[in-house]
């Protein structure tokens, strides 16, 4: 049996926080970022963070990790965003982003406890830090500690969090043969974006093959590549294993 995939849909989700800085003032930084200079955006905020001290570094501190992030420098990003929430223990997004980093870094008691640091002050990234939590739960098994997080994150979750929460619920439902529940779920991502979603899309066409509904599945994974130019989910492998299974008949 094919398993669902256990995934968010953004491989980088580590986010620049904006500066309060003189209307004046271009955030340089943030434009060369967003252009992909990334050495030239970590130039800039580091001679930002020279004319800053105390609590104002931690965003500064944040988008530099960032910054290395985009350059697959994980361990340097580790310590900016490290201290980031070291020198404002309630930057939230700062605890975000640290957690991110160290699931990358194969440290998952670390990113769990960072994901528990975020407050409730900011209900989105709240969301944000409990949908992380239980998608990374759900990869350990812990099932039933996922579905809390994700039923916590419902009232605070939008957008693209939300198509990643609904996502990470039907998964869990259908590692635990709530199918009914499980393809509810994956709709209700679809539904939230049409033109994404394709990690829900995938999972929905694994589902559908168990039950064999193999001409539905075939249009789940059709779609999920179509919304995936980047390849970022196995829709592909899984449509190829079909049409195998079929002997392409459908």
């Amino acid at each position: 049996m094919i398993s669902p995939v256990f995934s968010t849909s953004r491989l980088i989700p580590c986010l620049l926080t904006a500066l309060l800085i003189p209307s004046l003032v271009a955030d340089t930084g943030s434009d060369r970022y967003a252009a992909g200079d990334y050495l030239g955006s970590i130039s800039w905020y580091q001679d930002m963070l020279n004319q800053t001290e105390g609590s104002d570094q931690a965003p500064i501190l944040n988008n530099i990790g960032t910054g290395y992030m985009a350059l697959g420098l994980q361990d340097i990003a580790f310590e900016y965003y490290l201290n980031a929430v070291s020198v404002d223990s309630g930057y939230d997004r700062g605890y975000l982003n640290l957690g991110v980093v160290q699931e990358k870094l194969e440290n998952p008691d670390d990113a769990l406890h960072s994901y528990g640091k975020v407050s409730g002050q900011d209900p989105a990234l709240y969301a944000e830090a409990l949908v992380k939590k239980g998608t990374l739960l759900s990869s350990l098994g812990r099932l039933d500690e996922a579905l809390n997080a994700f039923h916590q994150a419902e009232s605070g979750a939008t957008g693209l969090v939300q198509v990643d929460l609904y996502t990470g619920i039907g998964a869990v439902y259908f590692m635990q043969n709530k199918t009914d529940e499980a393809e509810k779920n994956f709709l209700k991502a679809i539904h939230v974006d049409p033109s994404g979603a394709a990690l829900a899309l995938t999972n929905l066409g694994v589902l559908q093959i168990a039950q064999g509904r193999m001409s539905e599945a075939k249009k789940s994974f059709v779609t999920a590549i179509r919304n995936d130019p980047s390849g970022m989910t196995k829709a592909a492998a899984y449509l190829k294993r079909l049409t195998v299974m079929t002997g392409g008949a459908i």
